[in-house]
């Protein structure tokens, strides 16, 4: 079965997150920045690049690969960063399938990444993906009692991810992150319109 994903136009997706009912994309910005603030990577991943959302907040001297699995998406990516972040690299890539065998980074970003994959086998790799002492970020969508995990917007597109969404239990994820070799520095949730919650967690690669 072909990953919806690949049939989300990039407007859509940047037009559902920002919506005035979801402010996610807004969100999601100044959690990568605080943390690059607070982790000082010299070299990095993002998970789920979609169009280069956050990459603002970077210095041209930073090397950061982007990952993504829609060639459209890693496309705009390139169209808007190439030329202020010259080390940038960009991969189209379905997380589930992709490895990544030359160096090490120090941070690896997923921001809405483990609701569509493996988590443990997604953390095996990461694991391997980071230097010793190197920082994971994960964002993860936290469940609410009274708004659908994804909101209703009028982007129509983005009703075809609801099959393959799945939300990912804080515990649990703490507990495979643990498992596969790292240790939580920091958790802390933001607040979303709708009764809605981001889970933000750090975790460092044993060393």
């Amino acid at each position: 079965m072909e990953n919806p994903w690949l049939n989300i136009p990039a407007e859509d997706y940047e037009g559902h997150m920002s919506s005035d009912k979801v402010l996610q994309l807004q969100a999601l910005s100044k959690i990568f920045s605080n943390v690059i603030a607070k982790t000082v990577p010299h070299s990095m991943m993002l998970l789920g690049c979609a169009a280069g959302n956050g990459l603002e907040h970077l210095k041209e001297n930073e090397k950061i690969i982007c990952v993504d699995i829609n060639p459209d998406y890693i496309e705009l990516c390139r169209k808007r960063f190439s030329s202020s972040l010259p080390n940038i690299e960009f991969v189209c890539a379905d997380l589930n399938n992709y490895e990544r065998l030359d160096e090490q980074v120090d941070l690896v970003h997923a921001a809405l990444i483990f609701e569509y994959v493996d988590v443990e086998s997604l953390l095996k790799k990461i694991f391997n993906w980071l230097k010793p002492g190197g920082h994971l970020s994960a964002v993860i969508q936290l469940e609410s009692k009274t708004t659908p995990a994804i909101s209703e917007t009028g982007y129509d597109s983005l009703k075809l991810l609801s099959p393959i969404h799945k939300l990912v239990n804080p515990e649990n994820f703490r507990n495979s992150c643990i498992n596969a070799g790292f240790y939580e520095l920091n958790y802390r949730e933001v607040f979303l319109p709708g009764e809605k919650r981001f889970g933000v967690l750090i975790f460092v690669k044993n060393k």
